[in-house]
């Protein structure tokens, strides 16, 4: 075969791997395959100002197309930048493969960094390609270990001199692993004993539940065990927010989650971390005399934080369908009764929870300005019924979420992370996966700040997406924080909030008509569903600055 050299078989690897997009913003140390890119234009290079944008559309991408997408950094300083999001890519598992270029390997003496160690934290794999003939099977393993459970972000170096050096070369693939793992039937056995026992049974459901099987095992389960059914950094359609049995997000920093758990005698914990929060508290949230039944792909997530009386390792969706298989089973007909009253007792709950927000929508539609209740209702009310929504609203992202009410698969995606900055390029990434739909960003003030340079790649290579700013002029999640902290603590309340406010106002219609784009500043529900309605006809990217009440 013939020599070639090291740039041209990493672009080459890439086209086996049926990569179509590229997410980058390049340095010196990418000069190599900058230069012949052009040589390659079924790969499509978006070009991103910063590398939390780049980083942040490859989330975007992965999530809603189900590929392993691809990101370009450059040296350490680029790199660097881009950590702050893979950082928690590694916490959540999202599939990724993130390339720098580096200095040649030969210039050891001078000083050059090493790439792959400064990553490794922050990666399932990482690793630096010093030579070309090593090109073809590093990238074939890179996707490999990204796509493969437990998913995660792998990144890596590429030296200078493996970019210029020529090989003999063989451009070959990775293998997709296609079958998803099963559980095992006697741990399945004796998890169905404990839920058909059990007199309030509850069923949390995390992303991998979406991610590995589906919602409809999710579903069926909760239904025929009578269980009330919660989200836990459930930032997808894991189960149908409509469904009578829907209860909402847990958020353990709430007394009302707190009881809801441990108001329980059986817990399933399904493809969520168990119970993951920044802070502190002491003792388990799992009551002492309850069971707690963690099923998840990621073996190393089963009894990380509370005790667990039976993990079962498998693909959470397929495991709650043998879940729901084998209860159908074994339910006595008393068994059955009493579930039928759970559910009964829950769907007037989740009544009563859907009123409550309706009633709370409707007040802040009133109050000047709007609440963020109120925004997401205007939403709900003005969307088409096929908009994907990817929701970076930082605390106001509850709101969204409960006004929107997902239910149909690939039509919500949240941020499952502890840095903000991710929804400016992730809205970016979801719409590339989903071209003929519209796709709102509903993005925190402060967090669009982190990443804001993603309006010029919205315009730079026409991507229509629609930014919905939630513009409380504050870090209002930080006061939120700040609250909890106080009282985990049994301090007063704080009486003022410092650095947590935007005094000098952060005006988005400005930047967004700097780069060209449509850009509306609304305060008022109707104002806003106008907005909203041209902008999404419009086709084109915008920006819609929405003025809420950011009070507490």
């Amino acid at each position: 075969m013939p020599k070639i050299a090291g740039k041209h078989a990493l672009l080459k690897m890439f086209q086996a791997e049926g990569i179509r997009h590229m997410f980058g913003n390049p340095g010196t140390s990418e000069a190599p395959m900058m230069d012949v890119m052009p040589e390659y234009p079924d790969l499509r290079y978006y070009l991103a100002l910063q590398e939390g944008v780049a980083v942040g559309m490859a989330e975007g991408y992965a999530r809603a197309s189900g590929e392993v997408p691809l990101v370009s950094l450059h040296i350490d300083n680029g790199m660097a930048n881009g950590l702050s999001l893979m950082i928690d890519m590694k916490y959540s598992g999202t599939p990724m493969v993130l390339t720098a270029g580096n200095k040649d390997i030969r210039k050891m003496a001078a000083g050059r960094s090493d790439l792959a160690e400064m990553a490794r934290p922050f990666a399932k794999w990482s690793t630096e390609i010093t030579h070309p003939e090593q090109m073809a099977s590093v990238i074939r393993r890179a996707f490999q270990e990204a796509r493969t459970a437990p998913t995660g972000p792998v990144f890596v170096s590429v030296s200078a001199n493996a970019f210029d050096d020529v090989a003999d070369i063989d451009i070959l693939p990775s293998t997709a692993v296609r079958s998803l793992p099963q559980a095992d039937s006697n741990a399945i056995e004796e998890a169905c004993k404990l839920i058909a026992n059990a007199e309030r049974p509850i069923l949390i459901v995390g992303d991998r539940v979406s991610e590995y099987g589906g919602a409809e095992g999710a579903v069926r389960l909760a239904e025929l065990g009578g269980m009330k059914a919660y989200g836990h950094l459930s930032t997808a359609m894991n189960f149908p927010a409509t469904h009578p049995l829907w209860q909402g997000g847990l958020n353990m920093r709430t007394q009302e989650a707190v009881d809801a758990v441990r108001a329980a005698d059986v817990v399933v914990a399904a493809g969520c971390p168990v119970f993951e929060d920044f802070f502190y508290q002491p003792g388990q949230f799992v009551a002492s005399d309850s069971k707690l039944i963690h099923i998840d792909i990621n073996a190393g997530e089963i009894g990380k934080s509370e005790p667990t009386d039976l993990g079962i390792i498998g693909a959470p969706g397929i495991a709650l369908g043998q879940l729901a298989d084998q209860l159908s089973e074994v339910m006595s007909g008393s068994q059955i009764e009493s579930a039928k009253g759970r559910a009964a007792q829950a769907a007037q709950q989740s009544a009563a929870r859907r009123s409550a927000f309706l009633e709370l929508a409707a007040k802040g539609m009133k109050s000047s300005p709007m609440t963020a209740a109120a925004m997401g209702k205007v939403m709900a009310d003005t969307m088409p019924e096929d908009t994907v929504v990817f929701n970076d609203g930082v605390s106001s992202s509850g709101f969204v979420f409960d006004a929107l009410q997902p239910s149909r698969p690939g039509s919500y995606f949240g941020c499952r992370g502890q840095a903000i900055g991710w929804g400016m390029g992730a809205t970016l990434g979801v719409k590339l996966a989903n071209m003929d739909r519209p796709t709102v960003g509903v993005i925190g003030d402060g967090s669009a700040m982190m990443t804001i340079q993603a309006l010029y790649t919205s315009v730079n290579h026409n991507v229509p997406v629609v930014y919905v700013m939630c513009n409380n002029s504050s870090y209002r999640v930080l006061k939120v924080n700040m609250n909890h902290y106080h009282r985990l603590n049994k301090m007063a309340m704080p009486s003022h909030y410092f650095g947590f406010d935007f005094p000098a106002e952060i005006d988005f219609v400005a930047q967004a008509k700097a780069y060209g784009m449509r850009g509306e500043r609304v305060e008022r529900p109707e104002e806003f569903a106008n907005a909203l309605d041209g902008a999404i006809k419009s086709g084109e990217p915008a920006v819609i600055d929405v003025i809420i009440d950011g009070s507490l």
